[in-house]
């Protein structure tokens, strides 16, 4: 997913903040996956998802994290 004023391509925190405004199915697979292949997306989701608690996206990213890494802490606390 591209944030929307990037032409980068990596999942940075600002491309998690933009699939938590506007993310589609299809950028929520692409995330799942680099996720579960990148321990620092990780770190990343969870740092956007505590500025980001009251959305309902920012929970299913931490819920994912918890799924793949069996923790939605990974060392932040």
């Amino acid at each position: 997913m591209k944030h929307r004023n990037l032409k980068d391509e990596r999942w940075t925190r600002m491309a998690i903040d933009s699939l938590f405004d506007r993310g589609n199915y299809e950028d929520w697979k692409e995330f799942a996956v680099a996720l579960r292949k990148d321990r620092q997306i990780a770190l990343d989701a969870l740092y956007m998802s505590e500025h980001h608690a009251e959305k309902g996206s920012a929970q299913l990213a931490r819920t994912l994290v918890r799924h793949f890494y069996e923790t939605d802490d990974l060392g932040l606390k």
